[in-house]
């Protein structure tokens, strides 16, 4: 058995097979982490120095809410989920997301509903918090996902059976 993947070019150890690979241009991603930088300026300028409070307050919220919520779906879906996503900081993979090859089916699941339910949590916040608390609690929650539902959105067209590996420079689509 072991001969017969040798022979295989496309098997690897896992036994999957890359179907696709969407790269990350440099450009991008130095402009999704430069892109708070001027929101800030323009916050310090509109408001106050709370501007900075805020953003730095909004940020971590919004991690919270992103764990949170990505962890509760995971453990509702099985424990064998869970143990594939961890907190990640590299490329414009910034937050809870998966370590390993994941299906996309609960990637879905898990973003779609941190999308949502942050939204959600925002709405229900805007009557007891300042304006600029609100701006940056929505500004970040835009920040985290925008990258997350780019792969979304990659996927129109595609196989809904594919394993999904998140790289800091690209994203690999794999098949069974």
């Amino acid at each position: 058995m072991l001969e017969q993947q040798r022979e295989n070019d496309n098997a690897t150890i896992y036994q999957y097979q890359l179907i696709r690979k969407f790269h990350v241009p440099r450009l991008l991603q130095i402009s999704y982490w430069i892109v708070p930088i001027p929101i800030l300026l323009v916050g310090l300028f509109l408001y106050s120095w709370y501007t900075l409070l805020y953003m730095s307050a909004a940020f971590l919220i919004v991690l919270w809410i992103h764990f949170v919520v990505s962890h509760a779906v995971l453990l509702i879906r099985g424990s064998i989920y869970r143990k594939k996503w961890k907190l990640r900081f590299s490329g414009i993979w910034f937050g809870f997301l998966p370590d390993q090859h994941t299906g996309f089916s609960i990637l879905q699941q898990v973003l779609l509903q941190s999308l949502w339910i942050g939204f959600i949590f925002i709405g229900v916040l805007v009557a007891w918090i300042p304006l600029p608390f609100t701006l940056a609690l929505l500004f970040w929650h835009f920040w985290f996902m925008a990258p997350r539902i780019s792969i979304l959105l990659s996927m129109k067209g595609q196989r809904r059976d594919v394993m999904i590996k998140l790289n800091p420079q690209d994203v690999s689509y794999y098949i069974q």
